[in-house]
């Protein structure tokens, strides 16, 4: 007997299944890149996906970061 409170097993490997690469960024994503975006003078994306966003807020931390320390 399956106990009701068993949850159905995800298969990772399902090409159909949304992973963070597809999923939109989350909404502290969004507010932390469209601040980094503004100290940076960059454009804010509102459209990155989480994967994206995670990327563009290790690079912009990066360069400001160089940037300050210079």
């Amino acid at each position: 007997m399956i106990p009701p409170t068993a949850t159905p097993a995800t298969d990772d490997t399902d090409p159909r299944a949304p992973n963070e690469a597809d999923r939109p960024m989350t909404g502290d994503q969004a507010d932390l890149l469209r601040n980094l975006c503004e100290e940076a003078s960059e454009p804010f994306n509102a459209s990155l996906t989480e994967g994206e966003a995670m990327r563009r807020i290790a690079e912009l931390t990066e360069s400001l970061n160089t940037d300050q320390n210079l």
